[in-house]
């Protein structure tokens, strides 16, 4: 067999795949439904985030603690929201790197008998229902939920030659963050959890991301 077979084969017998959390799709989908009915009338916000995506569950560590480190994290969004409305919609996007921890590479450069290491890429786009708890000036707690859709990549580097597979998976997330409202610019902090559906063989692939960022425009 080829060196990713090895590789593909040697990780996936590493870690099961957990079931699905249906309660927490099911509660997204009912926020995401009410999207459609706020569509007139808002006003638009453009921001950019910068944080760190922490690795959760088997993504993070299996029991035998091979799994994934965090990772920085990079985050461009836009949002519209109606003044006078505690609701809004949100559209994201999303980029993080994460490595495989020394377990992990160290497995996989014992499987192959040359120096190996991983690495797991997400490329993410979030359609979220915004909640604001209190606008104005001063502090905004908020609480957002979603869909989105993740392009993982699966980067292996093993001696002198790299492979990658790559699949296109459905997510679901729920958060809440704090903004600080300074008139049309709002500088924030927010902390989502992530859930999206497992590739072939591998963990789910679930993460807490933490950003600090700045909104601009809007009421």
């Amino acid at each position: 067999s080829t060196s990713r077979d090895r590789t593909t084969n040697g990780f996936r017998g590493l870690l099961m795949p957990r079931a699905p959390r249906p309660a927490g799709a099911v509660l997204v989908l009912a926020l995401a439904a009410s999207a459609p009915a706020m569509a007139q009338g808002f006003r638009p916000q453009a921001g950019v985030a910068w944080g760190r995506t922490v690795p959760v569950g088997d993504y993070h560590a299996a029991a035998n603690g091979e799994g994934f480190d965090g990772a920085a994290q990079g985050m461009l969004l836009v949002a519209i929201a109606r003044p006078g409305s505690a609701f809004g919609l949100r559209l994201d996007g999303v980029y993080t790197r994460t490595a495989a921890n020394d377990s992990l590479d160290a497995h996989l450069t014992t499987a192959l008998g040359q120096a190996t290491t991983e690495q797991l890429k997400l490329l993410g786009a979030n359609l979220d229902v915004t909640y604001a708890l209190r606008s104005g000036r001063g502090p905004r707690p908020y609480l957002l939920g979603g869909l989105g859709l993740y392009h993982v990549t699966i980067a292996v580097t093993s001696g002198d030659s790299a492979t990658n597979d790559a699949a296109t998976k459905a997510a679901w997330n729920l958060g809440a963050g704090l903004g600080y409202g300074l008139g049309p610019v709002t500088p924030f902090l927010e902390v989502r959890y992530v859930g999206m559906a497992a590739l072939s063989g591998f963990p789910r692939t679930t993460f807490v991301p933490v950003g600090l960022g700045i909104r601009c425009g809007g009421p």
